[in-house]
């Protein structure tokens, strides 16, 4: 009986106790994208502008070890590959850097986690995703920063596939307002 207890009582501190995690989002644009354009030649740059990799924790017993970061190189380039991809369903012709008369720079200045514990058994997650884009264009410039925010409720913590799902959604929504946003094509297309 002793024995029973002690492994009942490690393994609840075990579960209480969540490991660091590297996410590996996959941001995606869904639907299709009315054209606008006729060929216009684009060359497209995305970059990672954030201060640390570190998103936030993901709480729990130990909050300040288990960290959920997100590398840069891992997201690039899917974020590069949608970003063309939706410049080409707008009508747009993708060009290498510097062999364009415009430019599409995206750069993600913001990715965010934050665990709520609530006084009930549900947690609240929730995230954020900010992006900047600038286009440059005949000696014209055109900004604009695009968040998402996203907040689930979960029983349990998330464990590491939900949580590169969710940092995914996050991303994919961002970059969705990014392309609904009629000012950039508009901009590219003149």
């Amino acid at each position: 009986m002793k024995l029973l207890a002690v492994l009942a009582l490690a393994s609840g501190l075990a579960a209480c106790g969540l490991s660091p995690q590297q996410a590996r989002p996959e941001p995606r644009l869904s639907g299709q994208l009315a054209k606008v354009a006729a060929g216009q030649r684009v060359s497209v740059h995305i970059s990672d502008g954030r201060s640390s990799p570190v998103l936030g924790s993901r709480g729990g017993l130990y909050g300040d070890s288990n960290a959920l970061s997100v590398e840069g190189r891992t997201f690039m380039p899917r974020l590069q590959a949608e970003v063309e991809a939706g410049l080409r369903m707008r009508g747009f012709d993708i060009q290498p850097q510097g062999q364009a008369p415009a430019t599409f720079d995206l750069q993600v200045t913001g990715l965010t986690y934050a665990v709520t514990e609530g006084r009930t058994v549900m947690s609240d997650v929730q995230l954020t995703a900010t992006y900047l884009v600038r286009l440059r264009k005949d000696g014209r410039n055109y900004e604009g920063s695009y968040t998402a925010k996203l907040k689930k409720k979960f029983v349990k913590p998330p464990t590491d596939k939900a949580n590169d799902r969710l940092v995914s959604m996050v991303m994919s929504d961002a970059l969705q307002r990014v392309f609904e946003d009629r000012g950039i094509s508009d901009f590219l297309a003149r």
